[in-house]
């Protein structure tokens, strides 16, 4: 059967990865900007708040 409970956890773990990653580079992305090591660093993490914000419901 297409769409199964194996089907759905499989989504949820993914997707669970998905924000795990997602908050890891966020967090590298903010000590590199506040060490000033990196101003593309900065501009990274100003662009991905950007698209997140246009994509929130």
């Amino acid at each position: 059967m297409a769409g199964g409970q194996d089907l759905i956890l499989g989504l949820e773990t993914v997707a669970s990865r998905l924000a795990h990653l997602a908050v890891i580079d966020a967090l590298a992305l903010s000590l590199l900007g506040l060490r000033g090591a990196d101003a593309d660093a900065e501009h990274a993490l100003y662009l991905s708040a950007r698209i997140t914000a246009e994509h929130t419901y």
